[in-house]
């Protein structure tokens, strides 16, 4: 049967993503599919209570917790309860213009200052790209360390857990300058099954997966039917209209 999906920005094309342009974003119970990642930190407030215990794991090329205008974007974040247009549409004045307050790189730098103290647990796994993120009991683990050990990072008792993957953690820089992958597909096969178990017991509060079809991927058509694999693994089938 196919997996319904709730398009909360109704896909707009196959377009440049960058800093702040988000062309879809869609959810299937607590699973969330986007293009750009700064629309994450919104998709946990619909899913967990952030105010109350829980952990985060962060699988990601990037660190996304850029922190050099943290007392702007601070000083003008909208209410927490607003509807996703008006997350995206959060701004600030500078520079002769105005900046979105949530970026690809430092959605989760504004989640560590506000919602920080409530953290059981906090584990990165990244390629030591950006910022280091500012919470004392960071767990950094080594991507080698990931198939075998997901599931049980995962635990209940840690629980309940936010995931959250960038595909771009899955490639790197080839022969001149090339994407290309940097695991194998049993590497990722293996990292999506050991997520789906831990969902399975009930572990997981939510999941972001962001395609990032920019830049640090091969770009759209490979990171969109890596992201329909993935999900194939939890269950879940899913394409772009």
């Amino acid at each position: 049967m196919a997996t319904h999906w709730n398009w909360l920005v109704p896909f707009e094309g196959r377009n440049h993503s960058g800093v702040e342009r988000q062309n879809f974003l869609c959810s299937s119970d607590n699973v969330y599919v986007m293009d750009n990642h700064r629309a994450a930190l919104w998709c946990w407030l619909q899913s967990q209570d952030l105010e109350a215990p829980h952990s985060l794991i962060h699988i990601d090329r990037h660190t996304d917790a850029l922190g050099s205008q943290m007392k702007t974007w601070l000083a003008n974040l909208p209410s927490w309860d607003v509807g996703i247009d008006d997350y995206l549409s959060a701004r600030y004045a500078g520079n002769g213009g105005t900046a979105p307050v949530f970026r690809w790189d430092n959605y989760l730098s504004i989640y560590l200052e506000v919602f920080g103290d409530n953290l059981k647990k906090l584990r990165f796994i990244t390629h030591n790209e950006g910022d280091k993120p500012k919470y004392k009991g960071t767990l950094v683990s080594d991507l080698w360390d990931v198939p075998e050990n997901l599931e049980y990072w995962l635990d209940k008792s840690g629980g309940p857990w936010i995931v959250n993957i960038d595909l771009d953690y899955f490639f790197c820089s080839g022969p001149d300058d090339n994407i290309i992958p940097m695991f194998s597909e049993v590497y990722f096969d293996t990292t999506f099954i050991a997520l789906k178990r831990a969902m399975d017991k009930g572990a997981v509060a939510a999941v972001t997966l962001c395609l990032t079809p920019d830049s640090f991927t091969p770009g759209w058509a490979a990171t969109e039917a890596l992201a329909s694999r993935g999900l194939g693994h939890l269950g879940l089938t899913w394409a772009l209209p």
